[in-house]
């Protein structure tokens, strides 16, 4: 019977402490990563683009290369980039328009296209880039 009694007043002593004390801290032992990340150029958008683009205020609508598009709002990305909407419409249908983003990479101090989350299968509207 004491010994029921001791244990159950020790249980909330116990079970306070476990909580109190810090997880262990681990340390990776292995590189997830072999090689470091290499930048491909396939979505930089041409500097011609760019700079017609940088000065356009939002709603903007104009054409490069055969590709009519609307500007959109301007934002800071996640990552802390300089981010644009970009709705490219369609050719022969005035209501359609894909919603892209473009962002100023910090590093090269280039536009790219930023890759799609969902994909969008009937997107054949490319910059050439």
């Amino acid at each position: 019977m004491k010994i029921n009694l001791a244990l159950t007043s020790l249980m909330p002593i116990l079970f306070l402490l476990g909580c109190t004390s810090s997880p262990p801290v681990l340390h990776a032992t292995r590189a997830l990563i072999n090689e470091s990340v290499v930048q491909t150029n396939q979505n930089v958008i041409p500097l011609e683009f760019t700079q017609l683009i940088q000065s356009k205020p939002v709603g903007y609508q104009g054409s490069y290369k055969d590709i009519e598009f609307t500007l959109g709002k301007k934002y800071t990305s996640a990552l802390g980039e300089q981010c644009r909407e970009l709705f490219l419409n369609q050719q022969g249908q005035s209501s359609a328009q894909t919603r892209q983003a473009m962002c100023k990479n910090s590093q090269t101090d280039q536009w790219v296209m930023a890759p799609q989350v969902i994909k969008n299968k009937n997107n054949t509207i490319s910059f050439g880039a």
